[in-house]
């Protein structure tokens, strides 16, 4: 096996600090959406198939508007706001699920993030 090598056309991509707390949020915001389906299903076999549900819807939304390499990302500056309900969304469904210090600091730091990258 022969490693790759960097192709001289594609400029190297830096990543920084905010680009690994972003990413970091990114996951968070799944894990947190798995433990509040979890809590709201009535059950064991509806919690995980609630958990299963709301981290799929996130991950299609993400993937179709939000991600970097999708066709249909949404333009700036509406992708901030896009972000910010994204998680907004995803703390009141931790809040509702009884984990609010957590839903909280999620919205406050991926936000904060987003704002900072603007990307």
């Amino acid at each position: 096996m022969t490693a790759s090598k960097p192709r001289p056309d594609v400029p190297a991509q830096h990543v920084g600090p905010l680009d690994l707390v972003a990413f970091t949020c990114e996951l968070a915001a799944m894990v947190l959406l798995g433990f509040a389906g979890w809590s709201l299903g009535d059950g064991w076999w509806r919690g995980a198939v609630l958990a299963v549900a709301l981290v799929a819807v996130a991950v299609w939304f993400w993937g179709r508007w939000l991600a970097p390499t999708s066709p249909r990302r949404v333009p700036m500056p509406h992708r901030l706001w896009v972000k910010a309900g994204f998680y907004v969304v995803v703390g009141v469904l931790g809040t509702l699920a009884g984990y609010p210090v957590w839903a909280l600091l999620l919205v406050a730091v991926a936000v904060t993030a987003a704002v900072l990258r603007r990307d």
